[in-house]
């Protein structure tokens, strides 16, 4: 592991089991199809301005890999799937807190936020599917990088190294994904409360 993601790892540890826990709440027996949406819809409505905000961030395209910043269409594939009409993906509320980013260590520090879901996905899909089969043709978000997840966070770790190899750009990358945490946990209960 790099010496940047073990860092972020360790900087923002407090916050992880308040953004996984939506998604381990999947693996429970009695889990039903309609949790699974609810979920789809929340991360829709964080990782489409996360995407969007990350497309006007100058540069971003020579440090991302361009499938960490198209996944929105992915989950977007999985509520059709479920049922959802094209309107009403249209209409999901969006986190309006992500708006822009400066610059690539701020976009990267939130990226960490977001792709840190990836290390749970494999699981829940599988469990997923062994409790609802019916849903199996709404997996494209889960099986993004399917049985690669690990490939996928050594080339992240790598990329993250480059873009923080200058100690103020790791300590904005740090302060980045500190506030990412803090967006996507309110972001969550504010969905689950509403």
């Amino acid at each position: 592991m790099s010496g940047l993601l073990m860092r972020l790892n360790v900087t923002t540890r407090h916050w992880h089991a308040d953004v996984d826990a939506p998604w381990l709440d999947l693996l429970r027996p009695t889990v039903s199809r309609a949790d699974y949406l609810a979920q789809l819809v929340r991360t829709y409505g964080l990782v489409a301005p996360f995407e969007s905000a990350c497309k006007y961030t100058p540069r971003v395209e020579r440090s991302f890999d361009l499938r960490q910043l198209s996944r929105a269409g992915l989950i977007a594939q999985d509520l059709l799937a479920l049922g959802l009409t094209a309107a009403q993906v249209a209409r999901i509320p969006q986190c309006h807190a992500i708006i822009t980013f400066k610059d690539v260590a701020e976009a990267a520090g939130w990226l960490y936020v977001i792709e840190r879901s990836t290390l749970l996905q494999n699981g829940i899909r599988r469990h997923l599917l062994a409790r609802l089969p019916e849903v199996n043709d709404a997996f494209a978000y889960l099986a993004t990088y399917d049985s690669g997840v690990g490939d996928h966070w050594m080339s992240f770790a790598r990329m993250l190294d480059e873009i923080g190899e200058k100690p103020e750009t790791a300590t904005e990358m740090m302060d980045a994904a500190r506030a990412g945490f803090v967006c996507v946990k309110q972001w969550f209960h504010s969905a689950e409360s509403a």
